[in-house]
């Protein structure tokens, strides 16, 4: 039986970081540069992982949690069930993140300032404005040698690695602490108050026919199971959702 994970944040930061996440894996999986559509994409995604990160300064944020994963690692390593051998990578992880993020600048700085990036992405950001009457320089780009295209995409592509490896690790941390529990949803419908938590993880049968839909925030939620429907896109769904729920 196939089962979906759904997650859903519960509070701003973790909604940009889960949305961080999502655009760096979609730009990593671009960047063979195989199609002319692909390279399209790559673009898309680069353009938009810089603006995400040029409306929301997200570093304070990375440093604090990091900072919280340090102290929850310490005071995990004198537990006697934990391995120190196994926690010590991590928590060395944890410190080494911290003094990278510390002194690193903007996100963004370098490729918000690359000459040919720059006038791409006001292009990028108009309906049909990568035509290529308005964008010669990208028509050219794109007929380079293969191992050109690949070598920028990837200079590209390495402005992010801190930030890829500080949002992993973050929420890899964040996912670890949930522990799934079987809950039911009587009528497709549950809801819960929360101890502060900051993302939901939903685990269920796809044979199940529904879909989840949440509202709430870090206090209380609400899950509400959905259906397709023909006429009206999508309904409630009235019949009781066995599912398991992790709350991180």
């Amino acid at each position: 039986m196939t089962e979906l994970i759904y997650e859903h944040p519960l509070n701003e930061k973790l909604r940009t970081y889960l949305r961080l996440e999502y655009l760096l894996a979609q730009l990593h999986s671009l960047n063979d540069l195989d199609s002319e559509w692909q390279q399209q994409a790559f673009f898309n995604a680069l353009f938009d992982l810089v603006e995400v990160l040029d409306r929301n300064d997200i570093r304070p944020d990375l440093i604090k949690d990091c900072e919280r994963c340090e102290t929850a690692l310490v005071a995990w390593a004198n537990h006697p069930s934990v391995s120190g051998d196994k926690l010590k990578p991590v928590l060395q992880k944890a410190v080494r993140l911290q003094t990278e993020l510390l002194r690193s600048g903007k996100f963004v700085g370098n490729l918000k300032e690359d000459k040919f990036l720059s006038p791409l992405r006001q292009r990028f950001s108009i309906p049909g404005g990568t035509c290529y009457f308005d964008v010669p320089q990208l028509h050219y780009w794109f007929n380079l040698q293969l191992e050109q295209r690949q070598q920028m995409a990837a200079s590209w592509c390495h402005e992010f690695g801190l930030l890829l490896e500080a949002i992993s690790f973050v929420l890899g941390f964040s996912r670890e602490k949930g522990h799934f529990t079987a809950v039911v949803a009587d009528n497709g419908f549950y809801q819960s108050n929360t101890d502060q938590h900051e993302l939901l993880r939903i685990r269920y049968p796809i044979d199940a026919g529904v879909y989840p839909t949440v509202s709430g925030n870090k206090y209380r939620y609400a899950i509400r199971f959905m259906q397709l429907c023909d006429d009206a896109g999508r309904s409630n769904s009235d019949q009781s959702i066995s599912f398991e729920l992790a709350c991180c």
